[in-house]
């Protein structure tokens, strides 16, 4: 196992920086954030407090960067495949963020992202990308 590990983290380190291109989730209450899959087909999905869903891709690396009250949970769902949930209370997502290999898949990314954000994320965003979500505490009123 040791050497698989050591693979990976060789792996990982050698991947290009992605072409970034945000989206305006920025301020939403955070429900949870959903990977489910293996790696060869895997899913994201973003559920907003107020029911919206935003599903998407998984291209490269999922990156959930945490706060305090942020619980993760990874459960083995068949012989190949995880769920990992990030959840808890009084969060909302701080920034949200997809990366592409290149300028052009930037470009048609921001094109697909702007009609799919315009639907709420009603469908799928059929784009395998990176992705980079922080997640912050709402702050809460002093008593």
């Amino acid at each position: 196992m040791g050497s698989y590990v050591r693979t990976v983290r060789e792996y990982m380190r050698r991947r290009p920086s992605p072409i970034w291109t945000e989206l305006p989730l920025a301020g939403e209450p955070l429900a949870e954030i959903v990977l489910f899959g293996n790696g060869k087909d895997a899913d994201v999905m973003v559920e907003l407090l107020d029911g919206r869903r935003f599903v998407l891709g998984l291209g490269d690396a999922l990156r959930v960067h945490g706060c305090p009250g942020l619980e993760t949970e990874v459960t083995s769902w068949d012989d190949r495949s995880l769920v990992m949930r990030y959840s808890g209370k009084n969060l909302k997502v701080a920034a949200m963020r997809l990366g592409v290999p290149g300028q052009d898949d930037a470009e048609r990314l921001a094109a697909d992202l702007h009609e799919w954000l315009a639907t709420d994320g009603a469908d799928d965003l059929l784009w395998a990308a990176s992705i980079e979500i922080e997640v912050a505490p709402v702050p809460q009123a002093a008593d």
